[in-house]
């Protein structure tokens, strides 16, 4: 899985949602400063994962690419 083929998924869900994006909202690169990124494992694990000063305070964990965009939706788009 790519990035690109999740952003595909956000894209959509968020269309459905009613809440078009026009670009994806997070990346792969690490931020330490508390910014959800992306992590895409070889064996096809998908994580949203947040550190603040090199401490992991986030990790989500799925195969779904459908899940991991529910939650990167619902992390951008808190009520």
């Amino acid at each position: 899985m790519e990035l690109e083929q999740l952003a595909d998924y956000f894209f959509k869900y968020a269309r459905e949602q009613g809440n078009p994006y026009d670009r994806y909202p997070v990346g792969t690169e690490v931020d330490e400063f508390g910014a959800p990124y992306i992590e895409i494992s070889e064996a096809g694990k998908l994580a949203i994962v947040a550190k603040d000063r090199g401490e992991e305070c986030l990790r989500k964990e799925t195969t779904s690419p459908e899940v991991l965009t529910k939650w990167v939706y619902e992390i951008f788009n808190k009520e």
